[in-house]
């Protein structure tokens, strides 16, 4: 039998094995495998089979009483071609409400219910790691003066994001420079990164407006405040209760380890750091991950934004068993969907500063 032959049917038999393993997410032995596999082989030919990828290290039968599972090498394969295998198909019909033109939901909003969707849909965790504010599309920012010494700063985003605090003035603005501030970056920033905003107002932009300012270095540097945000990544997850319910987070130590992972704003982008790119996606799997606690979960990302310079990561983290065709086929329509709900927001946006 010539080699090529036997490798492909190792492929084949492995295939079958891991598909087994997730539609059931059980252990299968020879014999069962020999009545349901569409390769009409003896149960002795796949026994021999199966034995030569467990040598290989893609079958184990540790942690089960008979039968064999696929291991991390083998889920690796499996996902690097997933293109070749079938993909699952299933419709995303995410019950998220746009509202109409003068009603728009956040962003916050519309992620929240993805995020639960997707958990639900699953059983496993969603997560979303959204960009620094200073990438967000600025829709109108509210100067108001708190008696003589400080400044409440309210500030929106094109999709829907209302931020504010208070910064401290070291002399007051009349309220007439304040508004015509407000309207000349309204009027020329309507859309643009807040980053763009802030670099200009750091190379000296506006002077002409703040003529009549008490002081212009003072003016200056308050609008420096006003547009100096976190820069932070934003993170969120959704599901962490289905922790207790995925059998191999189950003993309390591993538990706290995920748990403890899932508090790590940076968990997305340290875990995808390296992940390999499938199917347009990113996905890490197992000891991949490179972090602690997450050594028997995978994580299957993909990018979303608006087409602009604005992107954010949507994802869903579960056991190393997961059905990969069916999560990539989820998290991918979620980032389609999520990256057409920030145009229409920009499509919706009603202009204040026309």
């Amino acid at each position: 039998m010539k080699q090529e032959t036997v490798q492909a049917r190792q492929q084949a038999i492995l295939v079958e094995i891991i598909q087994y393993y997730l539609s059931r997410h059980e252990a299968i032995s020879a014999r069962t495998l020999s009545k349901i596999s569409r390769l009409a082989l003896s149960p002795t030919t796949i026994r021999n089979l199966m034995e030569d990828l467990s040598l290989d290290g893609y079958l184990t039968t540790e942690g089960v009483s008979r039968g064999r599972i696929p291991t991390q090498k083998a889920f690796t394969i499996y996902v690097s071609r997933l293109g070749v295998h079938q993909r699952q198909s299933r419709d995303l019909a995410v019950p998220i409400n746009l509202g109409d033109e003068e009603q728009l939901p956040t962003l916050d909003a519309v992620m929240a219910q993805m995020g639960r969707f997707l958990s639900e849909q699953t059983g496993f965790i969603a997560l979303a790691s959204l960009p620094e504010k200073d990438s967000y599309p600025l829709d109108w920012v509210r100067l108001v003066p708190i008696g003589e010494d400080r400044l409440l700063v309210a500030v929106q985003s094109l999709y829907g994001d209302l931020w504010s605090k208070v910064v401290p003035a070291a002399e007051p603005l009349p309220p007439d420079v304040l508004k015509e501030v407000e309207w000349s970056i309204c009027r020329n920033y309507h859309g643009q990164p807040m980053r763009v905003i802030r670099e200009d107002i750091m190379s000296g932009m506006p002077k002409d407006l703040l003529a009549n300012a008490p002081s212009i270095g003072a003016a200056f540097r308050l609008l420096r405040k006003v547009f100096d945000w976190d820069k932070a990544p934003g993170w969120q997850a959704w599901g962490m209760e289905k922790l207790y319910m995925i059998p191999e987070y189950q003993q309390p130590e591993k538990i706290v380890r995920v748990h403890r992972a899932l508090q790590d704003p940076n968990l997305l982008s340290r875990v995808l750091q390296n992940a390999r790119s499938v199917e347009g996606g990113l996905v890490s799997i197992g000891t991949e991950t490179g972090y602690p606690g997450l050594e028997e979960s995978s994580v299957v990302g993909f990018v979303f934004g608006d087409g602009a310079e604005w992107q954010g990561m949507i994802a869903l983290m579960g056991p190393m068993r997961m059905d990969y065709p069916l999560i990539f086929n989820l998290v991918s329509q979620a980032a389609t969907a999520l990256g057409g709900n920030l145009r229409e927001f920009r499509e919706n946006s009603a202009n204040l500063c026309v």
